[in-house]
């Protein structure tokens, strides 16, 4: 069953979604758990009963779309982030819930940076909302979406995607992966060189697998051949009592759904049941979409380690390249991409366009660059001295009506002709509106093609 999800975007309330359930299909057990305690690892919602169905709207307040967070992260990061993805679907029991009842969709996941952690949305009703292979979709959107700098971490979840999928395994290996890296590297003793008396030490340093041989074991192994295996259960499932109801699948979590009591006691004696199998299948990771940097060129495998410049690629000559007798001429215009810009007002130091090369359903984020990190995050970044631009500020994105721009809960706002917009919440650019990335001079004026 799937339930159809309607977005909402008020400029004073905010962004929120809205989920009409049939009222006899409601799971009040869960809905009113939810409502008295609500966890951490969902979106909060309030529900109201309205001609025989119960109307859930889902406030998202500051929690972003994790696809606005795309690129690449730290290693403790990415760790805490799958986990985010996975313990609730272990928990969530505590609080009545099913997890075929959760929508795994990674266009509904979303990111509070606060937390470093995801939350879900989740309906609480007694028909599934998901099908065999949304868990297995929704990890491999995932992998696509965030990268990690620790190769060997990165290939384990790659590894744990393509292979049957056993949640308690996953985190299990997540956890002694950061316990290895905690530790402080071992040190070897090595024979010393003729020439010297001295004794050198080294450091064993772990061997990267590449890219190459996982996605050769994906192939291997047979990528999407499978069908994906799912048991019924009796737990919130169904009842057999109506017949309005379709004979939906369910996933059986088995002894994962049971209360934390419970489950400790049975995890050691239950680790690879079949039972713990969300899907089984193949599946193999596709390189994640390089982001654009201001020049307009992919820069995701570019080295960072130098301080990033704010002047512009195009303020310069012309340059003349000799081929035989004819004098070719490169100009400004030519290098620049065709699209809309954002073209800066202001007279401080800041770069004077910011090119938005993306087509219909494509998103492009601006922020600040993080020393800290030393990498790019986003398609366009201010340089890191920048004063009230924060490390992930805004994104545009592209679709069917036109242009929009979304600030991502910063610090000091995002702003369109001097009016402040609300977080997480889309607004339409039009020709010559002005546009202000915090309020310390980072005013542009937007300018379509």
């Amino acid at each position: 069953m799937t339930y159809e999800i309607q977005n909402k975007n008020d400029f004073l309330t905010g962004s929120s979604l809205t989920i009409r359930v049939p009222e006899k299909e409601i799971d009040y057990n869960a809905l009113r758990t939810i409502q008295k305690d609500c966890p951490e690892f969902i979106v909060p919602f309030h529900y109201k009963a309205e001609g025989g169905y119960i109307e859930l709207t889902y406030k998202i307040g500051t929690q972003c779309k994790l696809q606005y967070f795309a690129g690449e992260v730290a290693p403790k990061e990415y760790s805490k982030l799958w986990q985010s993805l996975l313990r609730p679907l272990l928990d969530c029991k505590d609080w009545f819930m099913n997890p075929s009842s959760f929508v795994l969709s990674a266009d509904y996941l979303y990111y509070d940076k606060n937390r470093n952690a995801c939350s879900y949305i989740y309906i609480p009703s007694m028909r599934a909302s998901i099908n065999s292979e949304d868990f297995y979709k929704m990890s491999v959107d995932v992998s696509k979406m965030i990268t990690v700098s620790d190769a060997t971490l990165e290939n384990k979840i790659l590894k744990a995607i393509i292979k049957d999928y056993d949640p308690i395994e996953f985190l299990q290996m997540l956890a002694e992966h950061e316990s290895e890296n905690d530790t402080k590297p071992e040190l070897v003793m090595t024979t010393a060189t003729p020439l010297s008396n001295t004794v050198k030490l080294e450091e064993q340093s772990s061997v990267k697998e590449p890219r190459a041989q996982v996605q050769q074991a994906a192939a291997v192994e047979g990528f999407g051949a499978e069908s994906y295996e799912f048991e019924k259960t009796n737990e919130n499932a169904v009842s057999s009592q109506s017949n309005d109801f379709d004979d939906d699948i369910i996933i059986d979590f088995k002894s994962m759904l049971k209360p934390k009591s419970e489950r400790k006691n049975k995890e050691k004696e239950s680790r690879g049941s079949k039972g713990y199998k969300i899907f089984s299948g193949r599946g193999k990771k596709k390189g994640a979409v390089q982001p654009i940097s201001e020049n307009g060129f992919n820069s995701v495998n570019s080295d960072f380690d130098q301080e990033p410049s704010i002047t512009p690629l195009f303020n310069y000559e012309p340059t003349l390249i000799s081929d035989q007798d004819e004098i070719i001429e490169i100009t400004q215009n030519e290098m620049i991409s065709e699209g809309p810009v954002l073209r800066y007002i202001g007279y401080a130091q800041l770069p004077p366009t910011i090119q938005i090369p993306i087509s219909e359903g494509e998103i492009f984020t601006i922020g600040r660059f993080d020393a800290a990190v030393g990498k790019q995050q986003s398609n366009f970044e201010f340089e890191k001295k920048t004063k009230a631009v924060s490390r992930r500020h805004a994104v545009i994105e592209r679709d069917g009506d036109g242009y929009k721009i979304i600030d991502l809960s910063s610090s000091a706002g995002t702003f369109v002709n001097d009016k402040k917009l609300p977080p997480n919440t889309p607004h339409g650019l039009e020709k010559g509106c002005r546009v202000s990335f915090g309020n310390s001079g980072a005013d542009y004026v937007w300018e379509a093609s």
